[in-house]
């Protein structure tokens, strides 16, 4: 077998480190749940270097709670809840965990009552300091972390949880190597995401690691040290790029490092901008350890010889269980001399052999790479035993006389086994053919025949009806809501087609069936059966179906409505309840909402366009129900405003500019300059543009809006207009994330 070992010389690159101090942050992020008032479920992910990091993790966290004046409200300690080691994926089949890359998580949680304002409020944990190695940044060694996360205002929503990303990035990444990695998060309210990435945050200093309490808002950005950028935080050709609709980042590395990079998601709900979530972490990209190693076995249905070599009977399908180490890619070849299609590069195959013979197996795991192993097995399969299920008449007690003879594919040299069950004489037997056999009672009795041939085994199991003289066992009593669908079952024996079947169903209609079906109307019904033996043992019997048949009727479910149609700027409509024969009844308006408790009327309002089926569900006293639908129609309308004026002076209101309407369904949206130029594009309703255009805030003036838009139902809109960009001292260069 052959072992390919590259080890990178990423161990001795961070052993050149700048003296001890407390680096060990290496990433993190906060996101909180609402769980209704001014209550909350607060999460702290913190990741630590836990190789060459000193500093262990805080015990307790400290997080501050700042207004939107800057004023601090809070202070909430977290306990440290233990740390777990986050494993190494490899991106590829050939690569394995390099060295000196461990990382450590930690989840703090926490429920706290949060003095929640119209303006929102900001919740921060600073810890300082990062890997002195890292290669994207000014003076790392020195530069600390924020984690913080802005719960919204009560002038925005009353109850809202902020989004959390689903996975955390790979612990390391191999130079050269394509990272494909799903960056999406989760939106427990189901608002719109937009991704990106973006710059972090500075926190805390060698001298006050954990500041109490942190520095109020706005927070310090992370300086990178040129060419790095929030965008480009990472030496990578082709460019780190994420999509900002699924958050799917890509990037091929193409210097070893480590690097600090920084991804945000954006929370809109009804284009509205709720809040931003950060992540903040760091990638070790390094060559990497190759070590793949190939190996396979059979499913358990294979047997062993006694020199340990594997065999199996007849032309059985073979699972085969691949037990490879790193390897993505396979090659099987079944051994099959002169047969080009005994092959496969399913990961665990299924083959069947030919027939009788040795087979020498092999598997090739990553085959075409230069980590590639090969794996070696022989398999014998042999002539295989099969026995065929008699099918044996039925015996009255008393005159049978049975004589068996095992049928199938025997090999010469055969060894059988038979069991012929309880009361029978004799009760097992060696040979074949075997018998006469006599039992001593009635019943249904189970034969049990194996058979041997070279360590291939088969056996069956098969009944034997000895019969006394027929008897059933009635079903019953049944009861249910009109109409009733009924299919009787009587057990019956013995179970032969010498029974003749002769039914008075009580309602009107008999039947020739065993087991007949009949639908029964309200009222009170008694089922009768008689039983005709022309088998082995003849006899006559009757057979009521216990406590007989009991149908209860059903009420009258009734719902009108009015009116039919209403546009949905007036979507009020008026239910009325016409049910009879009902003891209770329930209304629900067909729009998810839930259900209404018995009325003689209705008045509900939608809060959407669209067909909508009104149900009433009517009971009894006997528990019988019955459904009524009523059909409603909600129109969709058409609406499109545009506002003449948005401000940048980062007061967080009014900070971005688009249209807002309903009834929209293909949306095009241009900003120009006053010499044509194209500074901002979008297809959705809910995207802003900030005022920004390659990275420079644009001059304070008017520009010109172009709005091309498919309604509904398909028509047509045109709307062309100038906004005025009004330009505010407070905001002086681009805003965090801005590409």
């Amino acid at each position: 077998m052959k072992r390919g070992l590259i080890w990178a010389w990423f161990g001795f690159f961070l052993l050149l480190v700048s003296p001890l101090k407390a680096t060990h942050i290496i990433g993190g992020e906060m996101y909180y749940d609402c769980l209704g008032g001014n209550n909350y479920l607060i999460t702290l992910k913190v990741y630590r270097d836990c190789l060459n990091g000193q500093a262990p993790f805080d015990n307790p966290a400290s997080i501050s709670v700042w207004d939107a004046g800057g004023n601090l409200l809070q202070t909430i300690n977290l306990p440290f809840p233990g740390a777990n080691n986050v494993p190494f994926t490899p991106s590829s089949p050939c690569f394995q965990a390099p060295p000196g890359v461990c990382v450590e998580e930690a989840i703090y949680t926490i429920q706290a009552t949060l003095p929640i304002q119209t303006s929102g409020i900001t919740l921060a944990y600073q810890r300082c300091c990062r890997n002195n190695s890292i290669v994207n940044l000014v003076n790392p060694g020195s530069t600390g972390s924020t984690y913080q996360t802005t719960i919204p205002g009560t002038n925005l929503v009353s109850c809202n949880s902020s989004p959390r990303f689903n996975n955390f990035p790979p612990i390391a990444v191999c130079l050269g190597d394509s990272l494909k990695f799903d960056h999406s998060a989760t939106d427990p309210d189901g608002d719109s995401l937009v991704y990106e990435l973006c710059s972090t945050y500075h926190g805390g200093s060698v001298a006050t690691p954990m500041p109490i309490p942190t520095s109020p808002p706005p927070f310090t950005p992370i300086t990178f040290s040129p060419p790095f950028s929030a965008t480009y935080p990472l030496a990578s050709n082709p460019p780190i790029s994420i999509n900002s609709a699924t958050g799917f980042m890509t990037a091929v590395p193409n210097q070893v490092g480590q690097y600090v990079v920084g991804v945000c998601v954006k929370e809109y709900r009804n284009g509205v901008l709720l809040g931003v979530h950060q992540r903040d972490f760091q990638f070790n990209v390094t060559a990497c350890l190759i070590n793949t190693q190939a190996g396979f076995s059979f499913n358990t249905s294979l047997q062993t010889e006694p020199d340990g070599s594997y065999f199996i009977c007849g032309d059985l399908p073979v699972n085969f269980i691949n037990s490879s180490l790193n390897a993505s890619t396979f090659a099987w070849d079944f051994g099959v001399i002169g047969s080009s299609s005994d092959v496969s590069s399913a990961y665990q195959p299924q083959f069947t052999f030919p027939g009788p013979g040795t087979y020498q197996i092999q598997l090739i795991s990553n085959p075409g790479f230069f980590c590639a192993d090969t794996a070696l097995q022989t398999l014998t399969v042999k002539a295989d035993v099969s026995l065929n299920p008699l099918s044996l008449p039925d015996q009255c007690i008393g005159t049978q006389n049975i004589n068996l003879t095992a049928t199938g594919n025997l090999p010469p040299g055969t060894q059988f086994t038979w069991n012929f069950g309880l009361n029978s004489n004799p009760g097992t037997s060696s040979t074949n053919p075997s018998g006469p056999i006599v039992y001593s009672q009635p019943g249904q009795y189970q034969i049990r025949l194996s058979a041997e041939s070279m360590g291939c085994l088969d056996s069956v199991s098969f009944p034997i009806n000895v019969s006394g003289y027929a008897y059933g066992i009635p079903d019953g009593p049944y009861s249910g809501c009109e109409p009733v669908s009924l299919t009787f079952s009587p057990q019956i024996f013995p179970e032969n087609n010498s029974l003749l079947y002769f039914w008075n169903l009580g309602n009107g209609t008999t039947s020739t069936q065993a087991n007949p079906t009949a639908v029964f109307p309200a009222g009170t019904y008694q089922p009768v059966l008689t039983v005709v033996s022309t088998g082995a043992c003849l006899d006559t019997f009757s057979l009521p179906v216990t406590g007989g048949v009991q149908v209860f009727p059903i009420p009258t479910a009734g719902l009108t409505g009015s009116p039919d149609e209403q546009s949905i700027f007036n979507p009020h409509f008026m239910f009325f309840n016409s049910s009879i024969n009902n003891t209770g009844c329930q209304f629900n308006p067909g729009d998810g909402s839930p259900w209404q408790p018995c009325q003689t009327s209705y008045a509900y309002s939608y809060d959407s366009a669209g067909y909508f089926d009104a149900l009433m569900v009517a009971t009894n006293q006997f528990q019988c129900s019955d459904t009524a639908i009523y059909r409603i129609y909600v129109r969709p309308e058409f609406t499109f405003y545009v506002p003449n004026s948005f401000t940048l002076n980062a007061d967080g209101m009014n900070e971005g500019f688009r249209g807002y309407g309903t009834g929209i369904k293909e949306y095009a949206f241009r900003i120009f300059n006053r010499w044509g130029e194209e500074l901002f594009s979008s297809n959705s309703i809910t995207e802003e543009w900030n005022g920004f255009h390659e990275g420079r805030i644009c001059p304070q003036g008017a520009y010109v809006y172009a709005a091309d838009i498919v309604d509904a139902l398909g028509n047509s809109h045109r709307f062309r207009g100038k906004v005025l960009l009004i330009r505010g001292s407070a905001l002086l260069t681009k805003p965090s994330g801005e590409q």
